[in-house]
C-alpha cells in the first residue's frame, strides 16, 4: 500500500516566524472581523524526522543543472503571450517539466461556486463540513504551474540560492541562512527524500529528475516562489519573516486556496466535477495509494513523473519505473485549463492558514484566507496551512481510493499521517502562480 536582489536576500536569508505551514497559537479563535494585534509569530520545533538519515540514497545521480538560470523575461504561456489575460492555452504533453521556470498556463478570470458540491465533504472526521457553505467566488486571471515543481528545478533553487548565500545546510535540513525554520529536508536528514547534498552541491535522485520534488515546507516553497521572480526581475510579495503574502504585486507566489480551486475545476461549472477531470474515479488518471501504477511498492516517495497521465502508452524503457511490466496505459487527466496532477501524486501546499469555518465569512472577490491569529487552532494548538489536491500516499475508505484529491477537498497540513502531526513530508509539494495585482490590469 502506497502510503532588483538586495531585497529578495533580505526576504529570503531572514529567520522565519512559524514552521512548516505552521505556528504555535493556542489562544481562542477570533471572529474573522475582529481586530487582531500585530504580534511577532511563534516558532515551534520543526516535527522529527520519521526516518533515519541515509546519506547513500542518491544512487548513479547528477549535480543540479544550472545551465537555464539566465532568464531575462517573464515566460509566455504556450502560445507564446506574456499578457495575462490571454486565451487558455494547452502546454502540451512535451512542455519541459526540467526547466529552472515551470510552463506556466493562463487561468482567465472568472467566477464560480467554491465548496462541496458531491455531498463527500463529509468524509474525513478529522476536519468534517469545512467544505461548505457553497458561495460563489470572483477570482482575478493568473498563470499557474502546468505541473508541480519537480525535483530538478527545486534543486537548481537549492543550488544557486546556497551559491548566493541565502540558504544554509545543517544536518541534512535546508533552513534560511540566519537559520530559522525548515525549508526542506535533504536525503541527509530523511533518507526517502529525492535530493541529496554534498556540499555545494544538491544532487537529484537517479530517475526523480522530473517527479515532484517533496519534503519541502511552507517555507521552502515560498522561498522558492520568490526566487523565481528574482531570476526575471520580479520584486518578491512573500515576506518569509511574517509569514505574509502581498496580492497587490506582480510576482511569484503560492496559490491562495481559492484560486486553487478555480484553476482544479478546470472551467466546468456548468455541472462542477468531483475531480479535475470530472466525476471518474479513475486510477488511471492519477498517482492515488493503490492505484497500480508502475512507481507502486518501489522506494518512496511513490511519485510519477508530473504529466505521466496523459492518456499514452507509458512504457519501462522510457521511465525506468521499479514494476516489471513493460509498459502502462494512462488515462488523461489534464483539466480544462491544461493542468495537470492537480488530483493525486504530491499535496500542494497555498498561501492560506487554514480556518474550518472561513467559508461562511469569506470575501466574494479574490479571497485571500484568514490571518494566521484568526485561523483554527489544531488539536496540538498550533495553526498550519492549507494543503490541496490529495497525494500518493494516504487518503482511501472502503468506497474511494482518492488519496484526498477531490477539488474541493482541504486538508490542514497537521493531518498528513501517520502520526499527525509529526509525520513524514515525503508526500508533500507545491506549484507556483505567476499574479498580476487583483483586480489590476497586466
Amino acid at each position: 500500500m502506497k502510503r532588483t536582489w538586495i531585497g529578495v536576500v533580505v526576504l529570503l536569508a531572514a529567520s522565519c516566524g512559524g514552521s512548516s505551514g505552521v505556528a504555535a497559537d493556542a489562544d481562542a479563535l477570533p471572529p474573522l472581523d475582529a481586530p487582531v494585534a500585530d504580534t511577532p509569530d511563534a516558532t515551534p520545533g520543526d516535527a522529527p524526522d520519521a526516518r533515519d538519515a541515509n546519506p547513500s540514497d542518491a544512487p548513479d545521480a547528477v549535480p543540479a543543472d544550472l545551465s537555464g538560470l539566465d532568464v531575462p523575461e517573464p515566460p509566455a504561456d504556450a502560445t507564446g503571450d506574456t499578457s495575462i489575460d490571454a486565451a487558455p492555452a494547452d502546454a502540451g504533453p512535451d512542455a519541459s517539466p526540467g526547466q529552472p521556470v515551470p510552463t506556466m498556463v493562463t487561468v482567465p478570470a472568472g467566477s464560480f461556486e467554491m465548496g462541496d458540491h458531491s455531498g463527500l465533504g463529509g468524509e474525513d472526521p478529522k476536519h468534517p463540513s469545512d467544505e461548505l457553505p457553497l458561495h460563489t467566488v470572483a477570482i482575478s486571471a493568473f498563470r499557474m504551474g502546468r505541473t508541480e515543481v519537480t525535483c530538478r528545478q527545486y534543486a537548481a533553487f537549492l543550488e544557486d540560492a546556497l551559491a548566493k548565500g541565502i540558504l544554509a545546510v545543517a544536518s541534512g535540513g535546508v533552513t534560511a541562512a540566519g537559520g530559522g525554520a525548515t525549508w526542506f529536508q535533504t536525503a541527509e536528514a530523511d533518507a526517502t527524500s529525492p535530493i541529496s547534498f554534498a556540499n555545494p552541491h544538491f544532487t537529484v535522485r537517479a530517475g526523480r529528475d522530473d517527479h515532484p520534488v517533496t519534503h519541502v515546507r511552507w517555507e521552502g516553497a515560498a522561498a522558492y516562489a520568490n526566487w523565481l521572480g528574482a531570476l526575471q526581475g520580479l520584486s518578491p510579495c512573500i515576506d518569509l519573516p511574517a509569514g505574509t503574502i502581498d496580492l497587490a504585486g506582480t510576482c511569484y507566489r503560492l496559490p491562495t486556496e481559492a484560486e486553487w480551486e478555480y484553476a482544479a475545476v478546470g472551467g466546468k461549472t456548468t455541472a462542477y466535477p468531483i475531480y479535475p477531470w470530472g466525476d471518474e474515479m479513475d486510477p488511471a488518471r492519477a498517482n492515488w495509494p493503490q492505484s497500480g501504477d508502475p512507481w507502486e511498492g518501489g522506494p518512496d516517495p511513490q511519485t510519477t513523473p508530473v504529466g505521466f497521465y496523459d492518456g499514452s502508452l507509458r512504457l519501462k524503457a522510457d521511465f525506468g519505473w521499479p514494476a516489471a511490466a513493460d509498459s502502462y496505459q494512462t488515462h488523461d487527466g489534464t483539466n480544462g485549463f491544461g493542468l495537470v496532477d492537480m488530483a493525486g501524486n504530491a499535496w500542494e501546499w497555498t498561501g492560506d492558514w487554514y480556518r474550518n469555518d472561513y467559508y461562511a465569512v469569506s470575501p466574494a472577490a479574490d479571497p485571500s484566507g484568514p490571518t494566521q491569529a484568526e485561523a483554527s487552532a489544531m488539536p496540538d494548538g498550533n495553526r498550519y496551512r492549507v494543503m490541496r489536491g490529495g497525494n500518493w500516499y494516504n487518503g482511501t475508505t472502503p468506497d474511494r481510493l482518492d488519496g484526498h484529491s477531490r477539488v474541493s477537498n482541504r486538508d490542514p497540513a497537521y493531518f498528513r499521517g501517520p502520526g499527525d502531526p509529526n509525520g513524514p513530508w515525503f508526500h508533500v509539494g507545491f506549484r507556483v502562480v505567476l499574479a498580476h495585482p487583483k483586480g489590476g490590469q497586466p
